[in-house]
């Protein structure tokens, strides 16, 4: 799905047979994909009965298991996110029937969310491709538009930026309440509604069942313990690879896809272990280019492509330093520009 009506970048001299390699990648390892499926899963699964076992013998001592339980229900996330690409499996069915299995511990249904995501690579970093609810983390505002705002609606845009409140409290709202329903989806959208009414019902299910058992208050903080920092960590990279100094939005006539890709997108270096954790999603850049492509081959698509060697770069640290620094995006000189940057050049009167 695209917006685009720039030309076909293939038409681009030398762009062409870029392109084609780059897409060659799009080829799934059945073995692979399927032995990452069960054993991430089945990992997720895994943890939470040795939590649950060890709460119901008396001892807390499985809580340990938290923090291994958290970044495996990232690297679930992840592996949803390829399902909803066709990106694991050739069938179809496959892809969705593991999807739908993934989002039970993710929270997040899948047919409802992977139509959302389909807009967003149909258009991100497009200027005039923008005001998506799911969007909230990768759209923007320009300059002119926050100069145009009222005093009180600037101040409701920068709180809502403000990393306390995007990082640690909108995941809680937005993973256990927004994807509740199916907001911004159209009636005649049947497939990805009923997804979201039956994902509540299987999580009414499975959850209300552990509250039975368990009781609820063990329930809700098991749950909470192990599902919130992966929303949050989950949250902080999807932004940072998206917003980021250095990164270009473009007018629709000038937008397509595989340029968006260089420009649009940021390679979050990670350490070994986080990257496991996290389905090598750091390599954004490779996977918007071709998102068909399976999370086990973007390395060695990104090592074989001297264009993406260029890809805007950022450590773990300079990650986090790029929260939220650079929100606004400055029509005049083509950059993404930080509040006080823009309150220094124009002083605004508080509540104008």
């Amino acid at each position: 799905m695209s917006y685009s009506t720039a030309p076909d970048p293939t038409a681009m001299p030398g762009r062409a047979e870029e392109i084609r390699s780059v897409k060659s990648y799009q080829s799934p390892d059945h073995f692979i994909s399927l032995f990452q499926s069960v054993t991430t899963i089945g990992g997720v699964i895994a943890c939470y009965a040795a939590i649950y076992i060890g709460i119901a013998y008396g001892t807390y001592l499985p809580l340990i298991l938290m923090p291994l339980a958290s970044g495996l229900v990232i690297r679930t996330f992840t592996l949803q996110h390829d399902y909803g690409h066709n990106a694991m499996f050739r069938p179809a069915w496959a892809n969705r029937f593991f999807g739908r299995i993934s989002s039970l511990l993710t929270f997040t249904p899948f047919d409802h969310w992977r139509m959302h995501h389909a807009l967003h690579h149909g258009g991100w970093n497009n200027i005039e491709s923008r005001g998506r609810l799911s969007d909230v983390y990768s759209d923007c505002t320009t300059v002119k538009e926050y100069y145009a705002m009222s005093g009180k609606e600037r101040l409701l845009y920068r709180l809502s930026k403000n990393p306390v409140i995007a990082i640690l409290i909108m995941p809680l709202v937005i993973f256990f309440l927004v994807y509740r329903v199916p907001f911004d989806t159209p009636r005649a959208c049947k497939t990805e509604r009923f997804g979201v009414h039956a994902t509540n019902l299987c999580l009414l299910l499975i959850y209300g069942s552990l509250a039975y058992f368990f009781g609820l208050s063990t329930m809700i903080w098991v749950t909470l313990g192990v599902v919130y920092p992966a929303a949050v960590i989950g949250v902080a990279m999807f932004l940072v690879q998206h917003k980021f100094e250095g990164v270009h939005w473009e007018s629709d006539k000038n937008w397509n896809t595989f340029d968006a890709a260089l420009t649009g997108c940021s390679f979050l270096r990670l350490p070994r272990w986080l990257d496991w954790f996290s389905g090598s999603i750091g390599m954004h850049h490779i996977h918007h280019a071709a998102p068909g492509i399976p999370n086990y081959r973007l390395a060695e698509c990104h090592d074989a492509h001297r264009i993406f060697h260029d890809v805007k770069i950022l450590s773990m640290r300079e990650a986090f330093q790029e929260l939220f620094r650079h929100t606004l995006w400055d029509e005049d000189t083509n950059q993404m520009v930080p509040f006080e940057q823009v309150h220094r050049a124009r002083p605004i009167p508080s509540f104008a």
